[in-house]
């Protein structure tokens, strides 16, 4: 009898996040990103409450928030995720995958036009990227793979450079540049 094979995960159900601001938050994601808000749920616990709500990122995969007020947290938390941990706002990020350079191009376009003007464009040598910032502060990325043999590696590969002592890793060679809106 041949031994099960190990369950793994089928991709991505939700990541959550928080947010002070539910309206703002919805107005970037629906309507500046074009995400479908799909479900919210409200809950009061204590004296307080709590509100999550799902923008729908395909595949069954969605993106989700908390507003919470009175369950537990400090006064003044931070819902930018990676300054407020004290790391540099390109730490903790979300990246959205598209699929080609000219649907980047016009993920651009579509921003600039929904008023989104502050966005950085870093080719990393396999993928080109666009970056902007959530009004929660978290970092947003769209993605684009441009060499996918670039970025493949055997698990062997991969974990000898997990591995690789901090006097040999070799400097960034990524380009940076800012997106300028189209006159």
């Amino acid at each position: 009898m041949a031994a099960a094979s190990p369950i793994r995960s089928k991709g991505l159900h939700h990541a959550a996040y928080a947010t002070r601001d539910p309206e703002a938050t919805y107005t970037f994601y629906s309507e500046k990103l074009g995400l479908p808000l799909v479900h919210t749920e409200n809950h009061a616990q204590g004296d307080g409450y709590f509100r999550h709500f799902f923008f729908d990122l395909g595949n069954g995969e969605h993106l989700a928030f908390f507003q919470i007020e009175d369950v537990g947290e400090k006064e003044d938390y931070s819902t930018a995720i990676s300054v407020g941990a004290g790391l540099p706002v390109w730490v903790n990020h979300l990246a959205f995958r598209l699929d080609s350079e000219p649907e980047l191009e016009a993920m651009v376009a579509q921003l600039h036009a929904r008023g989104i003007d502050q966005m950085q464009e870093v080719d990393h040598g396999w993928c080109r990227s666009v970056y902007l910032l959530d009004p929660n502060g978290i970092m947003v990325e769209f993605c684009v793979t441009t060499d996918p043999e670039a970025f493949a590696q055997t698990e062997e590969e991969a974990l000898a450079l997990l591995r690789m002592p901090p006097g040999e890793i070799p400097e960034d060679s990524a380009k940076e540049t800012s997106v300028a809106k189209p006159a």
